[in-house]
Parts: structure tokens; C-alpha cells; sequence
């Protein structure tokens, strides 16, 4: 039931996101069911028609020149070639899951919501922005990690977008908890 509703309202939510050519950080007023500012990370859309066609290509060019080997002879190339095939298949539907992959950051009363989305598996932390911490760690000599929570309950935030973004984005949610 509420699941459900939340994954509808979340997807519509997404779909109005005006998309760029990377990732989106979007600190928008006026979300669907409030008045209140919200901060959308999405990947960009990568399975499009495009994506699929050269899968496809990779699939049609790999059984092609293994059929051509079998036509001389060597016919234990088939197999390989349908192994290889399953494998771009495997590589395909696994990019496509993570499509929609998406965080959302977002008010509600006293309270500010931590969305997310990662291949299908919704979870949602709900922190009172009064008394939320927010931090940056260095997590490997490239990354940045950027960790929120309060009254020890500690969620990492901003996995969809690239370290040099993430000082930006903790700047937008520290602004968003101080209202």
C-alpha cells in the first residue's frame, strides 16, 4: 500500500526533474505533495534506445564472426560467443536497474527526509533538522563521503554524484536544516 503510493508519487516526482548532462542537484521550491525546498540526485539516463542499440551490435558482430568460424570448422566457438552474448544481456539489464537509481532530500515540518533508491531497494531516514549532523569524511584519497544523522543513526548521502560536487551539496543541506 504506502510503499507503493510512495514509489508512484517518488517516480513522478523524478520525472519532472529537469535532466543535464551528468547528475542532477536540483534545490527546487515547490515540491508535488509540499511547499518545501527538496534536493534531487539522480544518475543520468543512460538505457535509452542508443545504450540498447549497441549491446545489440556487440551481440549480433560476436555471433557473426563466431557462426563465420563454424561455417570453417571450428564450431567450439559457439559457445563461447553465446557466453559472451549472456554476458552483455547480464551487463545490459543490469544498467538498466540502476537507471533509476535516485536520492532525494527534502523537509517536512521539523523534520528533513532522506530518500534513496538503489537498484529497486527504497529506504527513507527521517532526522529532526534541529539536532542533525552533517559531515564530510575522506573516505579513500578521491573520495568523499558525505554522512548525516543524529542520536547515533548515521546514513551516507550523495553516492550518485562525484566528489567534487559533494562540498556543494553539503553546503545545500546544511542551508536546508538551518532554514
Amino acid at each position: 500500500g504506502d510503499h507503493r503510493d510512495l514509489h508512484v508519487r517518488s517516480r513522478r516526482q523524478r520525472q519532472m526533474c529537469i535532466r543535464d548532462s551528468g547528475f542532477n542537484v536540483k534545490h527546487s521550491v515547490g515540491n508535488i505533495n509540499t511547499q518545501e525546498p527538496r534536493i534531487l540526485l539522480q544518475r543520468h539516463q543512460n538505457t535509452g534506445s542508443s545504450v540498447a542499440s549497441v549491446f545489440i551490435c556487440l551481440g549480433v558482430v560476436t555471433l557473426s564472426i563466431a557462426i563465420g568460424f563454424a561455417f570453417h570448422g571450428l564450431w567450439l566457438v559457439l559457445p563461447y560467443a553465446v557466453l559472451e552474448c549472456s554476458a552483455l544481456c547480464v551487463a545490459y539489464f543490469w544498467l538498466k536497474k540502476q537507471n533509476d537509481d535516485y536520492e532525494m532530500i527534502f523537509l517536512r515540518g521539523d523534520d528533513i527526509v532522506f530518500e534513496s533508491c538503489f537498484s529497486g531497494a527504497m529506504k527513507r531516514s527521517v532526522f529532526n533538522r534541529y539536532w542533525l549532523n552533517v559531515s564530510l569524511e575522506q573516505a579513500t584519497a578521491n573520495r568523499l563521503k558525505i554522512q548525516v544523522g543524529s542520536h547515533g543513526n548515521r546514513i551516507e548521502v550523495g553516492r550518485l554524484i562525484p566528489s567534487s560536487r559533494k562540498r556543494e551539496l553539503l553546503a545545500q543541506i546544511k542551508s536546508m536544516a538551518q532554514g
